[in-house]
């Protein structure tokens, strides 16, 4: 069997979001057109020991609030994980950065979360600074 590879060819995707809705508590947001582009990363040590990461970036999104004013969506979703198999813990990691832009206004809504997770001793941190729900 052939050692495992920590740096096998990453993998690119692209999902129309037409239809998705952002929530922003007292704004909804539906989503009109656009996509997002998705990267992902894997990877496994010899040892078993693995690792991925994701990206997720958009790409002329727009949508409508509920009286029809439309906005554009920027922004990336991070995300990230390893695992190590002689120890037994995990780890995790993710960040949203997106914002709902108005043309002339600037940022509406945002989501801002950055969470994180390390199964050594069950230790959960999470932060949220945005004003939706993170997607």
């Amino acid at each position: 069997m052939p050692a495992a590879s920590a740096n096998s060819p990453a993998q690119h995707f692209e999902e129309q979001v037409a239809g998705d809705v952002l929530d922003c508590g007292s704004a909804t947001y539906t989503l009109t057109s656009g996509s997002i582009k998705i990267v992902i990363h894997e990877g496994e040590s010899a040892s078993g020991n693995t690792n991925f990461t994701g990206t997720v970036t958009t790409q002329h999104v727009v949508a409508v609030d509920e009286a029809g004013n439309v906005y554009s969506i920027r922004g990336t979703e991070w995300f990230g994980a390893t695992s190590n198999a002689q120890q037994g813990t995990f780890q995790a990691t993710f960040t949203g950065q997106l914002q709902v832009v108005a043309k002339g206004s600037g940022r509406v809504d945002n989501v801002k979360v950055v969470e994180h997770i390390t199964f050594v001793n069950d230790n959960v941190k999470e932060f949220d600074f945005g004003t939706c729900v993170a997607p």
